[in-house]
Parts: structure tokens; C-alpha cells; sequence
């Protein structure tokens, strides 16, 4: 009898174990499971938005921007929310956002730009509709050289759209515009809709903001190198 309860105990116990070696198991795929591209894209819908910059009826400019707080808060590039004149930097009047799932605009206000760094910080003014959701948040000084990203943002003002691809270099200064700038290189095709739109990684965490193409010395744009903010210098 006493045998057959030491057995009984023990097959008890190695159930046990296997039960919760399973249940970890799981829980670890389900946590770590890299989504699919079209996951990162669905759940960016409403963190990544168009925004439309305007003065009067001639000037304006379409690019796109981040909610990065669940406060209202987007981030986006400098140059989407100013235009040069007679050689000086002026603010746009209006700025509005608009949803890929929404055909009209929301408008938002400006905080504070910092041209040497090409961000910019705008506020969404409504939040009595709760529309959207801040961005997954990463870490981008933990990105390496052959990193899987997704540049998500309005390309082509054709409305929000994905493209994939690797980091080139994680860190690099880029002289542009006479200007230093520490940026993410990134192998990776970006047009004029995707300035201010959101560079994340492949679990769909914002590392950065995309800001800028180089041209050739013939002015011609170099297309498949795109260079980012990160996201730690945005914050």
C-alpha cells in the first residue's frame, strides 16, 4: 500500500511539473512571438496619423506624425510644421491630423520645435473622443546593425502605408543642411508623406522618427537609405 501511494505521489507530482513547464512554455511563446507585419500595421491605426500643415490656400504640406502620450501628444519632424520664406523660417497657421479610418481632419495645436534636431511636438486639442492610443514605446539604443524595422507613415499623401527593412547603422551624424545630425540609418524606402511618420521595430515599437533622403551630386534623391530620429533623442 505504501508503494502505491509513493507512486501515486509522484506521478501527482511529475503531472505538476509538466502542467506548469507547459503553461510557461506558452506563456513565454505568446509574450516573445514576433508579430506579423500586417499586426504591427493594423495596431498602428491609431497611433499613426496624417498631418496636414497650412497657410492660406497655396501653402501647405502633408506628412504624418506619432502619438507618443496618451495625453494627446504627437511627435513629427520640424520641417513639417514650418516653411521657408525670403529666406526665413515661418510657422504654418493651422496643423490638423487625420486617421487612415477617418475622412475628416482633427485639428491640433504646435508646442515647440527644434530645427537642429528636425522635431517638432504637437497636442491633439479634442480629447473628448478617444480615438487614439500612444505608441509602444522602445528603447533605441538597444537596436543593432541587421534589425528587422517598418517605416509606417502617409507616403506619397496616398494615406498611411507600410515598407520594411534593416538597420543599416544604428548610430551615425549625417551632415544635412548644414546641420549635424545624430540619426538611425536604415536601409529602407521613405518619400516626402513619410516625414514625421513612426520607425518601429519588428515587435511594433516606436525606435524613431523618420526625418530625412540624401540626394547624389547630381540632386537626384537616393532612394533606399532612409535616416531616422531616434526615439530617445525625441523623448
Amino acid at each position: 500500500m505504501k508503494t502505491n501511494k509513493k507512486r501515486t505521489s509522484i506521478c501527482c507530482i511529475a503531472i505538476i511539473l509538466v502542467t506548469t513547464f507547459l503553461s510557461l512554455s506558452i506563456c513565454y511563446f505568446t509574450l516573445w512571438e514576433t508579430p506579423s507585419s500586417q499586426k504591427i500595421f493594423s495596431d498602428s491605426q491609431t497611433s499613426v496619423v496624417e498631418l496636414k500643415s497650412q497657410t492660406g490656400e497655396d501653402i501647405i504640406s502633408y506628412g504624418s506624425a506619432v502619438f507618443i502620450d496618451n495625453d494627446g501628444t504627437l511627435a513629427s519632424n520640424a520641417h513639417m510644421v514650418t516653411y521657408k520664406q525670403s529666406g526665413l523660417y515661418k510657422e504654418f497657421d493651422n496643423y490638423s491630423i487625420r486617421f487612415s479610418f477617418e475622412a475628416e481632419y482633427r485639428a491640433v495645436s504646435l508646442i515647440k520645435y527644434d530645427l537642429s534636431k528636425d522635431i517638432s511636438i504637437l497636442k491633439l486639442d479634442d480629447l473628448t473622443d478617444d480615438v487614439f492610443d500612444s505608441a509602444k514605446l522602445g528603447d533605441s539604443s538597444k537596436i543593432s546593425s541587421g534589425d528587422k524595422v517598418y517605416a509606417i507613415g502617409n507616403g506619397m499623401n496616398h494615406g498611411i502605408g507600410i515598407t520594411e527593412g534593416l538597420v543599416s547603422l544604428p548610430q551615425v551624424n549625417i551632415d544635412y543642411e548644414d546641420t549635424i545630425r545624430e540619426v538611425i540609418q536604415c536601409d529602407l524606402i521613405i518619400n516626402e508623406g513619410n516625414s514625421g511618420g513612426a520607425l518601429v521595430d519588428e515587435r511594433g515599437k516606436l525606435i524613431g522618427i523618420t526625418t530625412f533622403r540624401l540626394k547624389d551630386n547630381g540632386g537626384n534623391i537616393i532612394y533606399g537609405i532612409a535616416f531616422c530620429i531616434p526615439i530617445n533623442i525625441v523623448l
